[in-house]
């Protein structure tokens, strides 16, 4: 599919779900329309440039002639989202500092941060999208379906390195332990600062694989640098056509609910109306062609949670990351 028929189809059914999704929101809680009356802070957990971020700019800028006031992006990177919980949690819960979360705080929450931070600091306010786990390899490699590397893993005929973003516990970490499972495989997880520095050390032949994200690994599968072997995912990747999913693959036992997502948080007790209309602002922002053409290029699907619905989302999240932490010892 084009980039030009891939947009204009995820703009046709996003402006279909928009529709349904503030129909939902409108009847759960009459929204606040005198919010925003001053600026928006929205905190990014990341530095300059990472995924995170351009998405906190783009969803920033697209938004901005909705609410009718400027949302400025403050970077806060540190401690796997530590810098940013504690800017959130000492702000005042009006609506006015929000920040963005992914599923590396839901870890963090169970993991180095546990007993400091906890679901119930914050206010879950909008799931804006959703992004695979893809596991790619050296395009050279000997393995060219997930069967073949699996088949080697199981016979002992490899010490099986996966490299990722973060640490054992992290969100692909977590990804992968679930496909291990699925297969009845062990393998050593080398952890990176990146997902671009763990690319590099796979083009190094320093780790046979990579977990990834498909709008990281297409510009290195474009470039015939490197292959995919499989997605976790319900679908196939926009991105990745002729990738088939883990389920395709024979490993339905992989739970294609652990997606990596992206959302608005803010510190706990924001009154719900004003919950709504920052869900109701940032929904249409997502229609915006700009916005639109971003998602695509990224190969991330929308799924578009409003408040009530991005609690029990959080909530079967934290279960899942528990269960997954727990199988792989890490808690």
């Amino acid at each position: 599919m084009t980039n030009h028929r891939l947009f204009s189809f995820k703009k046709t059914m996003l402006v279909v779900t928009i529709c349904s999704v503030s129909s939902i929101i409108a009847l759960d809680t009459h929204a606040n329309d005198d919010f925003p009356s001053k600026p928006i802070k929205l905190v990014a957990h990341v530095g300059p440039g990472g995924a995170a971020d351009v998405f906190a700019r783009t969803l920033a800028r697209a938004a901005e002639p909705i609410a009718g006031q400027p949302i400025v992006v403050e970077n806060r990177p540190g401690g796997g989202g530590a810098a940013q919980m504690a800017i959130l949690t000492s702000a005042d819960p009006d609506g006015y500092t929000l920040g963005t979360n992914t599923l590396t705080h839901l870890t963090a929450m169970l993991t180095n941060l546990s007993g400091v931070f906890s679901q119930d600091d914050f206010s879950w306010v909008f799931e804006s999208q959703t992004d695979s786990h893809a596991l790619i390899v050296k395009d050279d490699s000997p393995y060219t379906s997930l069967d073949e590397l699996i088949a080697d893993a199981s016979s002992g005929d490899i010490s099986l390195t996966i490299g990722g973003y973060g640490s054992a516990g992290s969100t692909q970490n977590i990804a992968m332990q679930m496909v291990a499972d699925a297969a009845d495989i062990t393998f050593d997880w080398i952890a990176y600062g990146s997902s671009t520095d763990a690319i590099s050390s796979m083009l190094g032949e320093h780790v046979i694989a990579v977990v990834t994200n498909p709008g990281q690994a297409v510009q290195f599968i474009e470039a015939g640098r490197a292959r995919a072997l499989g997605v976790l995912s319900n679908e196939r990747n926009a991105l990745l056509p002729e990738v088939p999913t883990f389920a395709e693959a024979g490993y339905a036992e992989a739970n294609t609910n652990w997606q990596q997502i992206r959302g608005i948080y803010g510190p706990a007790g924001i009154p719900e109306d004003v919950q709504v209309r920052i869900a109701e602002i940032f929904t249409e922002a997502m229609q915006t062609d700009d916005f639109l053409k971003y998602q695509a290029q990224a190969g991330l699907d929308s799924s578009l949670l409003g408040p009530k619905d991005y609690v029990i989302s959080i909530s079967e999240k934290l279960e899942l990351a528990d269960k997954a932490l727990t199988q792989a010892g890490i808690k």
